[in-house]
């Protein structure tokens, strides 16, 4: 049974992250006291900065020697599973492509352990809790971003093959050869044209 410590626990541990979200929205939607450049600032600072170092700071606590099994086979089967259902649902599905698959599997399995889930499972389970979203936070980092990553090149490799770039597209390059008889023939002149359709 859950009691209201637990729930205090809870909203004190949840309140104040999403008070910040919200004055932080507040603040750029209707005050206007943050340019887009200054917005564009912060949002780098935070992708480059601080989300690497509080993943640095947790990922360095874990003890790879000393890692849950039983944590590391779930955390493996839940994903293993919610990537065959998606595969097989757009394998069903008339739009179904690879880029809903890796949507999918990024927002069922991959949860906001680090900024959420940390205070979160501090306040509802303790601190014995902590070592444990210690190891899955490492996994995610070490194992399934990547896996994301090359989903995502393959994805971007699938549409530059079916789809020409725009950048190459309508341009058409010719080498053209004037070797002329009254020229020495060792010194061939080369010209090239570029045609722009």
């Amino acid at each position: 049974m859950i009691s209201t410590a637990d729930v205090y626990h809870v909203v004190a541990a949840t309140v104040p992250l999403y008070f910040a979200m919200i004055l932080a929205y507040i603040s750029v939607r209707w005050w206007k006291l943050f340019t887009p450049d200054q917005c564009a600032g912060i949002n780098k600072f935070v992708a480059k900065f601080s989300i690497p170092l509080l993943s640095f700071q947790v990922i360095s606590s874990i003890n790879p020697y000393k890692m849950n099994l039983k944590l590391i086979f779930a955390d493996f089967l839940q994903k293993l599973l919610a990537l065959l259902v998606l595969t097989a649902l757009a394998k069903i599905s008339s739009r179904g492509r690879l880029d809903w698959i890796i949507t999918g599997l990024s927002l069922s399995t991959l949860p906001n352990t680090l900024i959420l889930g940390l205070p979160l499972l501090r306040a509802m389970y303790g601190a014995e809790a902590e070592p444990l979203l210690s190891q899955i936070v490492g996994l995610q980092s070490l194992i399934w971003y990547n896996l994301l990553l090359f989903l995502f090149e393959l994805n971007a490799t699938k549409e530059a093959t079916v789809a020409p770039s725009s950048e190459t597209t309508g341009i058409c390059v010719s080498f053209i050869n004037n070797n002329d008889t009254n020229t020495n023939p060792k010194h061939e002149q080369h010209q090239m044209h570029i045609d722009h359709y």
